[in-house]
């Protein structure tokens, strides 16, 4: 019975301290006892800890007050969920795109010095030939104005395989007008040059072979593609040359391991430290005699006349290395004024700093965002990327295409380099932004005049399909990506 008691008494106290807090927070006239609820509170702790006989009566004689309050009940509100603000890139009272602010004449013909589209790769590797064909000549044919240079495709000297690889390509890329050249590269004397390092010798042969295609060329531009990299939307002659300086695009991305490694064997190669990583963004425009130079400091540096020695020894075992780094590292140190300098810092540009010797400290002027026109599908693989540069060229002059729909309505940061690789620090605030809208409806200007007027036929996906054909020819097959009938429909 005591103990019926005792659980009765602890149940009605409980529900008297819900009832009284439920009064004072949710009852528009809610009579507060503020002395009241205390000594309830300590005499119902009291009366729990005690036992059953001893529960005593309390009979309280403090005076209430009540006081009016005009609180209003708490509503639970609904969490909204806000939508991703979008732009349309080129309708003004939708997206504000500050197409206005690129002046009628801003247009002006940029006379080009001669330049060559290199590619580096083995012949006989299967991998490395679907990607040239699949992931480089497929973008190359729809978004590489012909008249700025030829393909050179750099092949091995010593294999039966590349050369015949060679003559297909070749054979069958006769009656294109973007025109194709095939160069073959002896190995290395020693054997010892590319063996024992990270990677596979055919991949070491890759590294070292890039410290010398200013030989395959005559051009004074190189316009470097990696094998495994895409072009996403029409090259003008802007994205390339302003006053007389080829633009070096580069981003922050020393928290990766593999670049820390690049370092390594940059500082190891130039006794100097990456500014940037330049790994990331194609096709990367250089000097050629910037090459020339690169491969002679270098050679002075470790004091040889033979760059396999000099190879051995900054090519490091156990890490992995990057020659465009190592070249455009160099570039900035020695020849940077030859270039302007785009450089996302990621905000770090302090840190970054540094590490960099006095004088060779990145400015804010090397900061300022610049549209990437290509990418490293290792690194990210955008499967959309073919349409979305098709799309909007076409919606630039005016026509909506079916099936483009979707890309008329795209992030505003993401279209700024065309969705195909991270901005970073680039367009990370509202007023960075509306710079890259800027740079966006400048480089559409350019696509609009380069390729959709002043081409016979502009972007042509035929050509797309035509490179398909030559990969089916040649017992290869595009299977992993997008086709050019999955994309278009009618190629």
């Amino acid at each position: 019975m005591e103990k019926k008691r005792f659980w009765t008494v602890g149940i009605i106290m409980m529900f008297m301290g819900s009832a009284i807090v439920y009064r004072h927070f949710l009852v528009k006239e809610s009579t507060v006892h503020f002395q009241t609820n205390m000594i309830a509170a300590q005499h119902f702790y009291r009366v729990m800890a005690a036992k059953p006989s001893n529960i005593p009566t309390v009979k309280s004689t403090i005076k209430t007050t009540t006081i009016k309050t005009t609180k209003k009940p708490i509503a639970v509100k609904k969490k909204l969920v806000r939508k991703p603000k979008v732009f349309h890139p080129f309708n003004m009272k939708e997206s504000k795109l500050p197409m206005e602010d690129v002046p009628k004449d801003f247009y002006k013909k940029i006379k080009l010095p001669s330049m060559s589209l290199l590619v580096r790769m083995p012949g006989s590797v299967p991998k490395f030939t679907t990607r040239f064909y699949c992931d480089v000549f497929r973008t190359v044919v729809l978004f590489w104005n012909p008249d700025f240079g030829k393909l050179v495709v750099v092949l091995d000297e010593e294999s039966k395989k590349d050369h015949e690889f060679g003559d297909k390509l070749l054979s069958q890329t006769k009656d294109l007008k973007q025109k194709v050249e095939v160069k073959y590269e002896p190995l290395p004397k020693k054997t010892s040059t590319l063996a024992g390092k990270v990677r596979s010798p055919q991949y070491s042969r890759q590294l070292w072979s890039s410290f010398f295609l200013d030989l395959y060329t005559q051009d004074e531009i190189l316009a470097w593609m990696d094998t495994d990299s895409a072009i996403g939307t029409p090259v003008t002659s802007y994205d390339i040359l302003k006053d007389g300086k080829i633009k070096a695009i580069g981003q922050d991305r020393f928290p990766l391991s593999w670049v820390r490694d690049w370092d390594a064997c940059t500082q190891k190669a130039l006794g100097l430290t990456m500014p940037s990583d330049f790994m990331l963004f194609f096709p990367v425009f250089l000097w050629r005699s910037t090459v020339t130079n690169c491969r002679n400091f270098i050679l002075k540096r470790f004091k040889t006349n033979n760059f396999e020695d000099a190879f051995s020894q900054f090519y490091i075992r156990g890490k992995l290395m990057s020659p465009i780094d190592v070249i455009m590292t160099y570039a900035w140190y020695l020849e940077h004024d030859k270039y302007e300098w785009h450089l996302d810092v990621n905000n770090d540009k302090d840190e970054i700093n540094d590490r960099l010797p006095t004088g060779h400290k990145i400015k804010e002027e090397d900061t300022t965002a610049e549209v990437a026109t290509g990418y490293h599908t290792g690194y990210y693989f955008d499967v959309d990327s073919i349409k979305r540069g098709y799309c909007l060229s076409h919606y630039v002059t005016g026509k909506k295409l079916p099936g483009c729909e979707p890309f008329y309505a795209t992030s505003g940061v993401s279209l700024y380099n065309l969705g195909v690789t991270t901005t970073n620090g680039f367009c990370d605030t509202p007023k960075k932004q509306q710079y890259c809208k800027l740079l966006l409806a400048r480089h559409y200007r350019y696509v609009k005049e380069e390729f959709m007027t002043a081409r016979t036929n502009p972007i042509d996906v035929t050509l797309m399909q035509k490179v398909e054909n030559f990969a089916k020819d040649a017992k290869f097959s595009c299977a992993r990506y997008r086709t050019c009938v999955q994309y278009f429909g009618k190629c």
